[in-house]
């Protein structure tokens, strides 16, 4: 039988980075709209997409995310532990 604990920690941490990444997408979308008045390459490997576009918003996109990512599942861990008097349980 599954540990519940470590089941309902691993949806936390799941749901708490998505919505970080989620938040960085859309915050570098109204970012690169705002700078270069026009939307970013919905496919950075296109071939209409310039390289500097392709590599600029790929490597924005990337890094915001798993930043954002660490720092929401670090947050989490802390609420967790906060609210559980426990550290969250490790993923096997």
């Amino acid at each position: 039988m599954p540990n519940t604990r470590r089941l309902a920690w691993q949806g936390v941490a799941i749901a708490s980075g998505t919505v970080a990444a989620a938040a960085v997408r859309q915050l570098a979308v109204t970012t690169w709209r705002t700078t270069k008045h026009e939307d970013p390459p919905e496919n950075p490997a296109a071939r209409d997409v310039s390289w500097p576009d392709a590599l600029t918003w790929t490597i924005a996109v990337a890094i915001g995310a798993a930043v954002a990512r660490v720092v929401a599942q670090r947050g989490a861990a802390a609420a967790w532990e906060k609210a559980t008097g426990d550290p969250p349980p490790i993923a096997a």
